[in-house]
C-alpha cells in the first residue's frame, strides 16, 4: 500500500468513524465475514444499521474517490488471501427489517432470505418457497437472481430501491432489473440496495411451511449444506448440469491443500479446516480444465472473486 492509500484509508476512516448508526472496524479478517470462512482483511469494513447511516457512508466514499465493495452474508463470494483494499460495506447484521403490507413484504437488504421466506410462510404468504435454505441475504439475492427448484427472487420483485454512487435514492421497476439466470442489472452497477417490496400470493401457512420443509430436507440430502463452502462454483451449462459434468469427469473428491470438491455434490467446493483462498481458486481451476478435457464445455463461475492474492 502506497503512502497516499494509507493517508486516504486514514482520513475513510477518521470519516465514518463519525457517523451514527455506523459500525466500523479496521483491518478486519473477510474470513469472519464468509461462508467458506476464507480471505484476508478488509482495511475498513463497516456495518450500517440505519438506512441514513449507509446514505452517509457513501457521500463519504464518493469524496474521497473510493470505491466500496458491498457484501451480504459472504455466501456466494471468495476473497483472495491479500484481503481488499479500501472499504467494504457488510450490509448483514445491520439493515435487516422485514415489514409485511397484506401480499406485499417489503425487505431491507441485509436481511437473511431464510428469514423472509419463514417470516412471510408464518403470515401465509406464498411464492418463495424455493428460498428455504438458501443462505445469503435479500440483498445478494437480488444481484444474482438467486433461485432453485423452479423459482427465482425476480420473479416475485416488484421494486428495488437503491442508493445511487451520488448518494440519491432511487425506485426502479422490476423492468428495469433484467433479471435472467444467476445476474441482474445490479451486478456490476456500483448502486447500493437498500430495501425491495416482493409481492406474494396467499395461501394455508401449514402448506407454505411443509414445502418449505420439503425443500430444506431436500438440499440437505443432495448438498454439503453442514461443510463451509460457497455454494454452486458453477453456473449451469445450457442443456446440462456442471455437478454431473463435474462428476463425470473426476473431480468428486479431488483436493489442493485443505479445499475439497464435495463428495456428496461435485459442483460444491468445501473447506476441510484451514483451507486457503489460493487453495480454492486452484482447485476450482483444475476441475474445470477436467470438464474441459473430458466434455469440450468451458464451465463459467457462478461464485465472486473479489481482493488480491497475497503477496
Amino acid at each position: 500500500m502506497t503512502t497516499e492509500s494509507i493517508d486516504v484509508t486514514d482520513e475513510l476512516a477518521r470519516r465514518l468513524a463519525s457517523i451514527p448508526g455506523l459500525e466500523v472496524r479496521e483491518d478486519e479478517p473477510l474470513s469472519r465475514h464468509t461462508s467458506f470462512g476464507i480471505g484476508g482483511p478488509a482495511d475498513l469494513l463497516a456495518i450500517p444499521h440505519t438506512p441514513d447511516a449507509l446514505r452517509d457512508a457513501i457521500a463519504v466514499v464518493r469524496r474521497l474517490g473510493v470505491e466500496p465493495l458491498y457484501l451480504g452474508n459472504g455466501t456466494n463470494i471468495i476473497v483472495r488471501d491479500g484481503g481488499v483494499r479500501g472499504l467494504v460495506v457488510r450490509m448483514a447484521g445491520g439493515l435487516s427489517e422485514i415489514v409485511t403490507d397484506g401480499p406485499a413484504v417489503i425487505v431491507e437488504a441485509g436481511a437473511s432470505l431464510a428469514a423472509v421466506c419463514f417470516q412471510a410462510a408464518q403470515r401465509g404468504l406464498s411464492g418463495l418457497e424455493f428460498g428455504a435454505g438458501i443462505p445469503g441475504t435479500l440483498g445478494g439475492a437480488l444481484i444474482m437472481n438467486a433461485g432453485a427448484y423452479g423459482g427465482e427472487i425476480g420473479n416475485v420483485t416488484t421494486w428495488v430501491e437503491v442508493i445511487t454512487p451520488d448518494g440519491d435514492l432511487e425506485r426502479l421497476p422490476r423492468d428495469e432489473m433484467d433479471f435472467d439466470y444467476r445476474r441482474s442489472t445490479l451486478r456490476d452497477s456500483g448502486l447500493a440496495v437498500l430495501r425491495a417490496c416482493l409481492h406474494l400470493a396467499e395461501g394455508d401457512p401449514a402448506q407454505i411451511h411443509c414445502t418449505l420443509c420439503d425443500i430444506i430436507s431436500l438440499r440437505c440430502a443432495k448438498q454439503p449444506v453442514c461443510s463451509p463452502s460457497a455454494g454452486s462454483v458453477f453456473k449451469r451449462p445450457d442443456g446440462d448440469y456442471a455437478g454431473r459434468l463435474l462428476e463425470e469427469s473426476g473431480a468428486k473428491g479431488m483436493r489442493v491443500g485443505r479445499a475439497a470438491v464435495s463428495t456428496k455434490h461435485a459442483n460444491f467446493v468445501v473447506n476441510l479446516g484451514g483451507a486457503t483462498a489460493s487453495d480454492v481458486i486452484r482447485l476450482i481451476e483444475s476441475a474445470r480444465e477436467l470438464v474441459v478435457e473430458r466434455f469440450g464445455i468451458v464451465l463459467e463461475a457462478e461464485v465472486c472473486f473479489v481482493g488480491e492474492d497475497a503477496r
